[in-house]
C-alpha cells in the first residue's frame, strides 16, 4: 500500500513538471512561426507596397506577386530575359532594401500618371469639402 502512495506522489511531481516541459517545447517550435506571421502581417497592412506594385529588390526590378503570411513572392525579370520568382521569408522584408517605382523612366507615361495623380486629389479634395459643408451645416 505503501509503494502504491509513493507511486503517486511521485506521479503528482512528475506531471506537472511534464506539462511545463511539454508547453515549453511547444512554445519554443511554434516562436518563429508566430514572429514570421506578425511580420508578414505587418508588411501587409503596409499599405505602401501592395501586391502587383513594380519594386526595387535588392537593385533588381522586382514586382509583389504574392504577399503571404510568412513570405512574400517577388517576381524577377533577370538580364537573359527569364522570369523567375524569389521567395522572401517576411522576416528578412526589413533588412532588404525595397523601393516602390512611383514612375517609370518614360516621360509620356509619367506626364499621363501626373495628370492622373492630380485628378484624383482634386476629386478627393472636392469630397473633404462636401464632408466639411455637410459637418457645418449641421
Amino acid at each position: 500500500m505503501e509503494q502504491i502512495n509513493v507511486a503517486n506522489d511521485l506521479t503528482q511531481l512528475i506531471m506537472p513538471l511534464i506539462g511545463v516541459l511539454v508547453s515549453g517545447i511547444i512554445a519554443l517550435s511554434i516562436k518563429d512561426y508566430i514572429t514570421k506571421f506578425a511580420k508578414g502581417l505587418a508588411f501587409a497592412m503596409n499599405k505602401s507596397f501592395n501586391e502587383g506594385d513594380h519594386v526595387i529588390l535588392d537593385r533588381e526590378p522586382a514586382i509583389i506577386v504574392k504577399i503571404g503570411a510568412t513570405e512574400t513572392v517577388f517576381g524577377i525579370t533577370k538580364p537573359d530575359n527569364s522570369y523567375v520568382w524569389r521567395y522572401v521569408p517576411n522576416e528578412r522584408i526589413s533588412s532588404l532594401k525595397l523601393e516602390r517605382i512611383v514612375f517609370n523612366h518614360k516621360p509620356n507615361e509619367n506626364e499621363t500618371m501626373i495628370q492622373e495623380n492630380q485628378k484624383a486629389i482634386r476629386d478627393n479634395m472636392d469630397k473633404l469639402a462636401e464632408l466639411y459643408k455637410d459637418k457645418s451645416a449641421k
